[in-house]
């Protein structure tokens, strides 16, 4: 749905550019949570507005209805683009590195006339910034170091947005060509759930004889950038969704344990798993576990093949780091991992009335359907002014809409009120004891 992505964009940027002009923090929270909206849509924008979807919404009023709808017809919005005119587009990026906000780059372009990213790492390095009131070595410092970090994350993507976007790619092979493919899954870091994924692996079994159908069926993925390698073992695409680059091998089914235990990794476990392999007369690759001296193949078919013949208890891919997990498994003591049908509960989540996008009803109803026993509604504090704090007022407010909600849900779920307070400079919390009190817990 590329048309809520681009809208939802717009949105975003107008909030980060009114930041920085200072201006009205309701306008702003409003265009931030309607970006998150817009994101989350089950469905296009235009379909939900045509179907009224869109008017029972939460958070959607009328100048934002106008402006959708403007975008429809247009293709942009012109409030973004007086907007846009107003501030450097590279300042605005800016605003994402840790330890840098707009108040820091609005002194830096109107006390230094920064106006791009180059700027203001050179205003950052001749110690021009610093020598400004307010800032300083240590804090100069910090954003530098922020900027690095912030540099280092572009190069890869949350776990959250990679893990669907990978999903899309296997589903679309399923309906195109599922009745060439024996096995499919994702692997690399996104099958290790590394918090951040650069790139996309794919792999799947077949027999050799679909394996062009199967490359060129990926190659012919909607939404993709660029072909950059069209084979018959592996093809990469580029896709347009973050330009993630995705790799598609394929392999026999006698390789597949072998392959996806390889081209999961990490890099550290397969370089110990060789060594291990080597000292029992083995080799391993991605073919399989074979005899060093005859070459006959003894495993890989399936990766609990290919750790047992090394005299290990499977080692699940989330724990492949080479962090101690292979010693553990030489002597049988992995622990279980807790899967997602063990979670009993979930203790912190925010609803609409903060900055979540679901009513206090509609995060109950999707917690009963994960099957969870208990949860906590915990949205943030009056402090949190940008992420829409609750003053004690609306507080009470959100307790009477909890207790409506016990009444109806009660019998299926213990539902929980908490809130995620702010610690003042001061030391004292952000609500007054007498409110805190009330709440199941505080967080």
């Amino acid at each position: 749905m590329e048309r809520n992505k681009k809208l939802a964009q717009i949105f975003e940027r107008m909030a980060d550019i009114l930041e920085f002009l200072g201006d009205n923090p309701f306008r702003i929270r409003t265009y931030r949570r309607v970006a998150k909206i817009l994101e989350n849509l089950p469905m296009d924008v235009g379909e939900a507005i045509e179907s009224g979807y869109i008017y029972k919404i939460k958070g959607i009023g009328g100048s934002t209805l106008a402006k959708i709808e403007e975008f429809l017809k247009t293709g942009t919005v012109q409030k973004y683009e007086e907007l846009r005119k107003k501030v450097p587009e590279e300042l605005l990026e800016l605003m994402e590195v840790p330890g840098i906000g707009p108040k820091t780059l609005k002194v830096a372009y109107e006390k230094l006339g920064v106006r791009t990213k180059e700027d203001f790492i050179k205003a950052l390095k001749d110690g021009s910034l610093a020598k400004l009131p307010g800032f300083g070595a240590k804090k100069v410092e910090k954003i530098l170091k922020g900027l690095e970090l912030w540099r280092q994350a572009q190069e890869r993507i949350p776990l959250v947005v990679a893990y669907p976007l990978a999903r899309n790619v296997v589903e679309y092979l399923k309906g195109a060509v599922g009745d060439y493919i024996e096995r499919i899954e994702v692997a690399g870091s996104l099958r290790r759930m590394k918090e951040t994924v650069r790139d996309f692996d794919i792999l799947v079994s077949a027999p050799r004889e679909h394996w062009q159908k199967i490359h060129d069926a990926f190659v012919s993925y909607p939404d993709i950038e660029d072909v950059q390698l069209h084979g018959q073992t592996k093809s990469t695409i580029l896709l347009k969704d973050h330009h993630r680059q995705c790799d598609l091998r394929t392999v026999e089914p006698e390789s597949w344990g072998a392959a996806l235990q390889y081209f999961t990794g990490s890099k550290h476990h397969n370089i110990k798993l060789r060594e291990i392999a080597k000292e029992r007369g083995l080799k391993i690759n991605e073919y399989g576990v074979f005899d060093a001296e005859t070459g006959e193949r003894v495993a890989g078919r399936t990766e609990e093949e290919v750790y047992a013949v090394l005299g290990m208890q499977y080692i699940p891919p989330e724990i492949r780091e080479n962090t101690g997990e292979i010693e553990a498994a030489l002597e049988h003591r992995i622990p279980k991992l807790v899967g997602y049908d063990e979670l009993r509960g979930d203790l912190h989540m925010h609803t609409n009335w903060s900055d979540g996008l679901n009513t206090v009803e509609e995060m109950v109803k999707a917690c009963i359907d994960m099957g969870y026993e208990y949860m906590a509604i915990s949205d943030h504090s009056q402090s949190a002014r940008v992420a829409n704090g609750l003053t004690p007022e609306r507080f009470k407010l959100q307790r009477e809409e909890i207790e409506r909600v016990r009444k109806k849900y009660g019998d299926k779920i213990s539902i929980l009120w908490s809130v995620e307070v702010d610690i003042l400079p001061d030391g004292s919390l952000d609500l007054p004891d007498e409110l805190l009190r009330e709440f199941d817990f505080v967080t």
